[in-house]
């Protein structure tokens, strides 16, 4: 046997199995990709999930979401709520007002019907009989100007009645 014929044989067998032992690599991997493809995605995320600590984050993830939506609902309640105040507030100081304007003419009224006398019209009356005649001859309406004069709605309509 040549001792250079067996070099040069065992390099070329050298070279195969190299090569042979390459590609038995490659298979086992393609084979071990093709079994890992295989395992779907929504059991590794499971896998995952299911580990203790992964769990009790999203456990707290979910809570997390619960309590923000509670509270943006909470928040738009809040402001139903305040529009609902200052409404009611608003209601409140226009009865209030109106009270006191009745509570003036139920006093007048009494004052009238004590002291019989009296029903002529005093000269305060009569200023604001006029005050109420060129308010209407400006234009003004009824409501505007029992405000302005904290007089009773019937009470300019009964004065412009009379004016007729």
């Amino acid at each position: 046997m040549n001792p250079g014929a067996f070099c040069a044989t065992s390099g070329e067998e050298m070279v195969y199995l190299l090569l042979l032992i390459g590609l038995a690599l490659a298979l086992l991997a393609s084979a071990k990709l093709v079994q890992k493809n295989r395992e779907p995605f929504d059991d590794a995320l499971r896998a995952e999930v299911s580990k203790p600590l992964n769990r009790e984050l999203v456990i707290l993830f979910e809570l997390q979401e619960s309590v923000e939506a509670a509270l943006a609902e909470l928040d738009e309640k809040n402001q139903v709520f305040q529009h609902l105040v200052s409404r009611l507030e608003k209601q409140r100081a226009a009865v209030e007002h109106r009270l006191q304007q009745l509570e003036r003419l139920i006093s007048r009224a009494e004052a009238v019907l004590k002291n019989p006398v009296a029903r002529e019209a005093p000269e305060g009356d009569r200023y604001r009989r006029e005050q109420i005649y060129r308010l209407a001859d400006q234009g003004k309406d009824v409501a505007d100007m029992a405000v302005e004069l904290e007089l009773g709605r019937g009470e300019v309509e009964l004065i412009l009645g009379l004016r007729k």
